[in-house]
């Protein structure tokens, strides 16, 4: 049966032809991979003056990567490394992430979305990875390393996420320069690199929700990645 999935995205400048203009964007790889599987997807850019967003309908919810989360979200002032803030898709994914967990919807959350999971469940980042200390793998490898094996992460046994991929230890790509400090509320640690970095949680109650600090859309004929995707797309 076709199935709903809600992608959330960030806004970016594009030449159009009212000229250089804020759009909704998002790589087409997301709606590709939900398409393969048979499924429709939604993609939900920032949205203002909402105080509360129903997901009521979807089958699933994909938070997508983006800019740095605002930390005033975690209690935190903003550090000079801090680049890339919207408040309004910072509010808009954690009342996406509200109504999924409310309503049960299967959830994945994907780098940004991974580092807005735990914020959202009470925890905090590292607002910039080394400054706090983590200097042996180099985390933030865009553009033409983006669909390379950058290095390797190691899953829990004891997790939801292993029972998806079946496998303790893969390479994933890494594009992102804050990463999980304070794990938050019925949460726990499925992956971490070999620098101790979190590299994905899930949640330890019903609601069936995952994130990854890697990006599984970029690398589209991975074993992992197909696995992650046919997980959410299930």
């Amino acid at each position: 049966m076709n199935k709903l999935i809600a992608i959330s995205t960030g806004v970016k400048d594009v030449d159009m032809a009212p000229g250089n203009i804020p759009c909704v964007v998002i790589n087409i790889d997301f709606v590709e991979l939900c398409n393969k599987f048979g499924n429709t997807a939604v993609v939900l850019g920032p949205q203002k003056n909402l105080n509360e967003i129903n997901l009521k309908g979807f089958d699933a919810l994909i938070i997508s990567g983006g800019g740095d989360i605002d930390p005033i979200n975690y209690g935190e002032k903003k550090s000079d490394k801090t680049i890339r803030i919207s408040t309004d898709r910072d509010n808009t994914e954690l009342q996406l992430l509200k109504s999924a967990e409310q309503n049960n919807i299967k959830t994945l959350a994907i780098c940004r979305g991974n580092q807005l999971l735990n914020v959202y469940k009470g925890g905090s980042l590292y607002q910039d990875i080394s400054d706090a200390g983590f200097n042996t793998i180099k985390h933030d490898r865009p553009f033409e390393y983006a669909r390379s094996h950058i290095h390797n992460v190691e899953v829990d046994k004891n997790s939801k996420l292993f029972n998806i991929l079946n496998k303790t230890i893969f390479g994933v790509n890494s594009i992102h320069h804050q990463a999980i400090n304070k794990l938050g509320k019925d949460l726990k640690i499925n992956a971490k690199a070999p620098d101790e970095i979190i590299e994905g949680i899930e949640s330890t109650t019903s609601w069936d929700a995952i994130g990854v600090q890697w990006h599984p859309e970029n690398m589209t004929e991975d074993e992992i990645s197909i696995k992650l995707f046919s997980w959410i797309n299930s």
